[in-house]
């Protein structure tokens, strides 16, 4: 009997000894779709079931990992992210949770971690409920469970999405934040009541906008005004979820977008009526926000005071929908991607000019413009704009005189090769600019993850992630368009001769054509950078340089 004790002792002493080789993580997570009131899943309750499961088996504990108020089905969690990166350091091998249902509720994804992430990185995993554990050869349940916990959050979802419905069919307010302008009733938070910070400033737009003024003006004269922009006075009433929306520049808290205007303008709130299900999310594992089209929202008149009459709105409405010019480009766009605004340096955009013709007809013609100059004008202070056959003429007319240079003038090599020696400067300031460009992209993504953390978590309703995400987004492109420039134009080699005898023969294959053609630009054209038009002496002018891809310059400066 004694010899039986003995080696029972001893077992557990060598079990011990090696559980204390695992350096344990204790991850907890615990959503709203759990309950509205703490229960044994509670993030407290869970602690203390993991703590004294690692006491009463030795596990050394490395540190508690906690997702509170995230859904199982986002893997995009702070505390679990900050896991699988101590994972990949080497800090952790062996995770525990309460259940499968902690780690994740979408059993492909859950599956991947348990069946390939942690036993490639020899990670041990233990669901203490579920009886799961990974070193162990009897888990043939565990893909089960997940796929329950999956069908479990699918059902929650559809029943939220029904309650959803229902609540906005009777008009209710369902958003976690209210439209600016207006507050959540303190009574009701399913009623809205006028803001009177915002209210104003609301019906100053509208007041605007019946006196002819577009969105760009309007902006524009919010800012000169001061006026805080919606995100900054919902921060500074003390609301979450735009307090990190500044971008950092001067002046950013009053600085309007014609985007913002223009969604108010558009917005029936404003008329007393209920719009919801104005977007929504294609399933319960898709948080990206798809609009719905208008005939399919919901809409209840007079739920709430209104900020402008009905009348006003209308006017408004056929204001807009007059002004609005239908993208209807008529021309090839030989110049997309390459056409530059020489102040600012973005990209300029084709656009359609429609004026009245005799009759009811109209005419169109297109033209390029810098469109940063609506959004940032103070980036691009002057308006920059080109009518395409302008533009098309100007163009034609140097590459052929290029053309006729370049075969004609022996001497023009050595002016090339004596203009490349200031290309290295160019290129250590091209590398410096693209240091910041990748420094603001960074900046940026962070921005974006914390806004999706925002409304992941209900602090920000879907009309403003829309709207933040898109400017965001926005910048994103235009800085990302820029970086692949830069990269391009750092990547390419400097030698200058060798580009001229390249040029020299395009202008010899080309020369006896009659018109610019598309193929000719991809070929030839790196960058075309245009001036916005200045009055010399009386007479209007602008400045026009073509940056010709086999000698990285123009030939003119």
């Amino acid at each position: 009997m004694e010899q039986q004790d003995f080696s029972a002792k001893s077992k557990t002493t060598e079990s011990t000894v090696f559980n204390r080789q695992y350096r344990a993580a204790l991850y907890l997570r615990f959503s709203r779709d759990d309950g509205k009131t703490a229960d044994n899943s509670s993030i407290e309750t869970q602690k203390m079931m993991l703590e004294r499961y690692c006491e009463e088996n030795g596990y050394t504990v490395h540190d508690v990992y906690k997702d509170d108020g995230y859904t199982g089905l986002n893997f995009n969690r702070p505390d679990f992210q900050r896991l699988l990166a101590d994972i990949e350091s080497g800090k952790v091998n062996l995770v525990i949770t309460k259940d499968l249902s902690r780690l994740g509720r979408d059993y492909i994804q859950t599956g991947y971690y348990t069946e390939i992430f942690f036993p490639e990185r020899s990670v041990r995993y233990i669901a203490i409920n579920d009886g799961v554990d990974t070193l162990k050869a009897d888990n043939d349940i565990a893909p089960f469970r997940n796929i329950l916990n999956d069908m479990y959050s699918k059902d929650i979802s559809r029943k939220v999405k029904s309650a959803k419905r229902q609540r906005a069919m009777k008009g209710y307010f369902i958003n976690p934040q209210a439209p600016y302008g207006y507050r959540k009733d303190p009574a009701n938070k399913n009623r809205l009541i006028i803001d009177p910070d915002a209210a104003e400033t609301v019906r100053l737009i509208f007041a605007l906008a019946l006196e002819g003024s577009g969105a760009v003006l309007i902006a524009k004269a919010l800012t000169d005004r001061r006026i805080l922009i919606p995100s900054a006075l919902k921060t500074q009433q003390g609301l979450r979820g735009f307090g990190h929306f500044d971008n950092g520049k001067d002046n950013y808290v009053y600085k309007w977008k014609y985007t913002t205007v223009r969604q108010i303008l558009r917005d029936r709130v404003y008329v007393g009526d209920m719009v919801n299900r104005k977007y929504e999310t294609p399933n319960y594992k898709v948080k990206k926000l798809v609009a719905v089209a208008k005939e399919l929202q919901i809409v209840v008149r007079d739920t709430h005071e209104p900020l402008v009459s009905r009348d006003d709105f209308d006017r408004v409405q056929r204001l807009i929908d007059a002004r609005h010019t239908p993208q209807k480009h008529i021309t090839d766009n030989i110049f997309r991607g390459i056409l530059f605004c020489a102040e600012c340096g973005r990209r300029m955009s084709l656009s359609t000019q429609r004026t009245k013709a005799k009759g009811a007809t109209f005419a169109y013609k297109s033209f390029y413009r810098c469109m940063n100059h609506y959004q940032n004008p103070d980036e691009c202070a002057h308006y920059n704009h080109v009518y395409y056959a302008d533009i098309y003429a100007q163009v034609w007319k140097e590459v052929k005189g290029m053309m006729s240079t370049v075969l004609s003038d022996d001497g023009l090599l050595e002016t090339v090769l004596k203009r490349s020696k200031g290309m290295k400067t160019r290129h250590a300031q091209t590398a410096a600019e693209k240091g910041k460009i990748e420094k603001r992209l960074s900046a940026l993504a962070a921005i974006v993850r914390r806004l999706y953390e925002d409304y992941a978590a209900d602090a920000l309703d879907g009309d403003n992630y829309k709207s933040m995400l898109a400017d965001y987004q926005r910048e994103q492109q235009q800085l990302k368009a820029r970086l692949a420039d830069i990269e391009s134009e750092l990547g390419k080699a400097d030698d200058i001769e060798e580009g001229f005898k390249q040029l020299k023969a395009f202008a010899a294959a080309y020369f006896e054509c009659a018109e610019l053609t598309a193929e000719m630009v991809k070929l030839l054209i790196e960058r075309i950078e245009i001036s916005h038009p200045e009055t010399v002496n009386g007479i209007p002018t602008r400045t026009l340089n073509i940056v010709y891809r086999f000698i990285k310059s123009s030939i003119n400066q």
